[in-house]
């Protein structure tokens, strides 16, 4: 006998709460995951930033990422206040992200 044919309509009753909780925080679950995203690729762009610019020997696909990185500079996003907006939404601490980077690139220079 299984636990479930004991308590009967409970343990319907909460998977059914459970599926609904899933449905209603969906949404902001996929949201949270995009953000942290876009945070997420704006640091390898600084990454990757740091280490090509100024590379002579670039191939064609190195050297079209490098521009598109220029044209739009990740310090711009960080440094903005939509950064501190998406820090605050995802509750984590902008100048924690912004010092480990600093951190980052003073290693890297």
């Amino acid at each position: 006998m299984h636990v479930r044919e004991l308590k009967g309509d409970a343990v319907a009753h909460y998977d059914a709460q459970i599926a609904e909780h899933a449905k209603e925080n969906r949404d902001l679950d996929a949201c949270h995951a995009l953000w942290r995203t876009v945070i997420e690729r704006a640091v390898m762009d600084l990454q990757y930033l740091e280490r090509f610019a100024g590379r002579s020997n670039l191939k064609k696909h190195e050297l079209e990422k490098l521009r598109r990185i220029e044209e739009s500079p990740p310090t711009d996003f960080i440094e903005g206040s939509w950064f501190e907006q998406i820090c605050d939404y995802l509750q984590v601490d902008a100048a924690r992200i912004r010092s480990g980077l600093d951190n980052y690139l003073e290693q890297a220079a």
